[in-house]
């Protein structure tokens, strides 16, 4: 028997022992990845993301009738404790009634006004859940080549657990951008 031949029966023996380890501790990497995936994916974080996204569509007037700005009204109080405090600035609003009160009434300077939750970061600890983010105002007139930006602040929500809901308990508000 040639010399090499023994060696490359040793490789093999040496390269079967790597594969049967290799398999296994892969095996071990997908269950982690699958475990750390589905619960990144039905965490308490991904959820209070998902509520921000509804929330700002449902803030984005969207060139909306009367009749659908009362809808989106009804459906923003299932966003907001009813002992939710506002401050933006100096202003400070103290119920959820007067606050949906306020977007009701409010008009936007454009219809084609777009609100987005962008560099969201959200803690969560037990029934409670901090989000900092910034919230943009753009314009997205679609005769401009890009969206202009209208406002931009930065805010912290807090949010609880009401009745198995995220709800936002409370925002403070700072401007970010000078108009």
């Amino acid at each position: 028997m040639p010399p090499s031949a023994g060696r490359t029966i040793a490789g093999n023996q040496t390269g079967s022992a790597s594969a049967r380890l290799l398999i296994p501790l892969c095996g071990v990497l997908l269950v982690i990845a699958g475990v750390l995936t589905y619960r990144w994916w039905t965490g308490e974080e991904h959820v209070i993301r998902g509520r921000l996204e509804s929330l700002a569509t449902l803030l984005s007037p969207a060139g909306d009738s009367g009749f659908s700005t009362i809808s989106r009204i009804g459906q923003l109080r299932g966003y907001f404790a009813p002992d939710v405090r506002v401050q933006l600035g100096g202003d400070e609003i103290i119920s959820r009634d007067a606050l949906l009160a306020l977007v009701s009434r409010w008009q936007p300077p454009t219809k084609n006004l777009k609100i987005e939750f962008v560099d969201v970061s959200v803690t969560v600890e037990d029934d409670t859940a901090l989000a900092s983010l910034t919230a943009k105002l753009s314009n997205t007139d679609a005769a401009a080549a890009e969206d202009t930006i209208a406002d931009a602040r930065e805010g912290v929500l807090t949010f609880r657990k009401l009745d198995g809901e995220w709800v936002i308990s409370s925002v403070e508000s700072t401007d970010t951008l000078q108009r």
